[in-house]
């Protein structure tokens, strides 16, 4: 006879103030004066061209420009408008150009795509810094990017992010061998080179970064878990991270990834072209001005999800009619607050020598990178932080033995600094906890390490233990994982015990099930 399990997960709904809506869809708006005197700096086609490359190219130096303004501690704004349309104006001004050169009078022009302004009142000395910035990199003519003064004060300016103190720093990942990619992307900008260097997965945990972004990676296997696992407790910590092309499908794919999905996707590679749909132009990715190509090139140029939905994923290029499904660039927030992003975006390699669609690619990758966070401001790129990332648990199991003697606990971690052991600890009440054991550590290592402990528990008096593990690091510092409980019992077969953790269920439930159960065909039935 079959038997079926009922349970009941009740959600709890919290209702507290929080902090403005700038990374998800329908954000909100942040409505602020620009003075008169102000700078902008333009992010379209029109005002920010380059005639080197050709006239109604955007000039992408005018990233490099405002990275170079955040280093030297310039107080620079990302005007977005919440609700606009793609293409939309953000907002309109009376301006006259004042960099590279002063032209003299003033017209109403239309700023979209995400301007930078600066405030009149943190002007002083920008002028100069720009020009310092053209003469570092050897610019002339309208290649360099143009800066653009307002005559009058402009009502509701949306200001999505104050980057005021953020200085981003990027991590170019080279676990994929393809770093030379991104690297090109920050030369075609001009970043600074001292926001950007190569380093691994491993070193998002040790090492001061803000962003970090694999161009490539179809590696599997024991070091791949590794590096996925590092790239997540960074996201989870609040750091922001870019996947392009393999990397979408390879990262998305594992169990220990799942950065925006709960059940992976499927490479699709539709021949959508430029025939597209953007979701989200109001939001940071999409500022961009023009078409994007979401089947340009590479191994995987567009995904869909797979059944079972999404988590907390929202896109930014899909097809469009039969092609709907597919996805050319999406973004999911694994952290609330500021940063905690995860970006996807499809294509090998995006090419200024392409024109729009390929420079519209690697300002997608630039909107990414500039996008705030909560972490690492107040240290250099690649700095060895003084109190380094923990490194989370992939696993930890606890299994009732068949006679009920003992508990076997195992655990796995996909990397290890400093580490120095860990505790096992056990209670009775799922309030005060013992230590049961100690396991040593390896302690320094980028592969995925297995750990294993049996707990004696026939002198327990209890028909329930909980068990947790401890983390310890050399310096003393510790942290904990999740509770696992077991429940032992001399019941029959015919007799339905079980016990369900945590509760209330937010997003994960475990069961524990009679040890007499164990190997043996279970069916749940799940009602909300």
């Amino acid at each position: 006879m079959k038997t079926i399990l009922l349970f009941v997960s009740i959600s709890v709904i919290c209702i507290s103030a929080i902090a403005q809506n700038t990374d998800l869809p329908s954000p909100d708006a942040n409505l602020q004066t620009l003075p008169a005197g102000s700078y902008v700096i333009p992010m379209d086609n029109t005002l920010q061209t380059d005639n080197v490359i050709g006239s109604g190219n955007f000039n992408l130096k005018a990233y490099g420009l405002v990275v170079y303004l955040l280093n030297n501690d310039i107080k620079v704004k990302w005007v977005i408008k919440a609700g606009k349309a793609k293409d939309g104006i953000d907002f309109s001004a009376n301006a006259q150009e004042v960099k590279p050169a002063l032209i003299p009078g003033n017209s109403l022009r239309d700023f979209i795509a995400g301007p930078f302004v600066i405030f009149a009142s943190d002007t002083t000395g920008v002028a100069a810094l720009v020009d310092n910035f053209y003469a570092s990199n050897s610019l002339t003519g309208y290649n360099r990017p143009r800066v653009f003064r307002v005559s009058f004060d402009v009502a509701n300016v949306d200001i999505r992010y104050n980057l005021t103190g953020f200085k981003p720093k990027a991590a170019i990942l080279t676990d994929g061998g393809k770093q030379a990619i991104h690297v090109g992307y920050m030369t075609a900008c001009k970043i600074p080179s001292s926001s950007y260097m190569l380093a691994t997965g491993g070193d998002l945990l040790t090492k001061c970064f803000t962003f970090a972004s694999e161009p490539h990676n179809d590696v599997t296997g024991p070091v791949v878990n590794a590096t996925i696992s590092a790239i997540k407790t960074f996201v989870q910590y609040g750091g922001n991270f870019l996947a392009q092309c393999a990397a979408v499908i390879n990262y998305e794919n594992n169990s220990l990834g799942r950065f925006q999905t709960t059940t992976g996707i499927t490479t699709v590679n539709a021949g959508v072209g430029t025939t597209l749909s953007y979701p989200n132009p109001d939001l940071g990715f999409s500022q961009f001005h023009g078409s994007f190509n979401a089947s340009n090139n590479g191994s995987v140029k567009n995904w869909s999800i797979n059944a079972a939905g999404a988590n907390d994923e929202h896109n930014h290029a899909t097809g469009t009619g039969a092609n709907a499904s597919a996805i050319g660039a999406s973004v999911s927030k694994l952290k609330s607050g500021i940063g905690g992003l995860v970006f996807y975006v499809g294509n090998h390699e995006f090419l200024v020598s392409d024109g729009v669609i390929g420079i519209n690619g690697i300002r997608m990758y630039m909107n990414a990178f500039l996008t705030p966070v909560s972490i690492n401001n107040n240290c250099n790129t690649g700095q060895t932080l003084t109190n380094p990332l923990p490194v989370k648990l992939i696993s930890f199991n606890a299994i009732l033995s068949q006679d009920q003697s003992k508990v076997n606990l195992t655990w796995t971690t996909a990397q290890e600094m400093n580490a120095s052991h860990f505790i096992v600890e056990r209670s009775i009440d799922g309030i005060t906890f013992n230590e049961a054991g100690m396991v040593f550590a390896v302690g320094n290592t980028n592969e995925q390490q297995n750990y294993q402990y049996s707990d004696k528990i026939a002198n327990i008096n209890s028909s329930i233990i909980y068990y947790r593990l401890r983390q310890v690091d050399v310096d003393g510092k510790s942290m904990y994982s999740e509770t696992r409980i077991i429940r032992i019992s001399k019941q029959t077969d015919n007799a339905i015990t079980i016990v369900t953790f945590p509760n209330p269920v937010t997003s994960e439930v475990r069961i524990t099930i009679p040890s007499n159960w164990q190997n043996k065909r279970v069916v749940y039935e799940v009602l909300n």
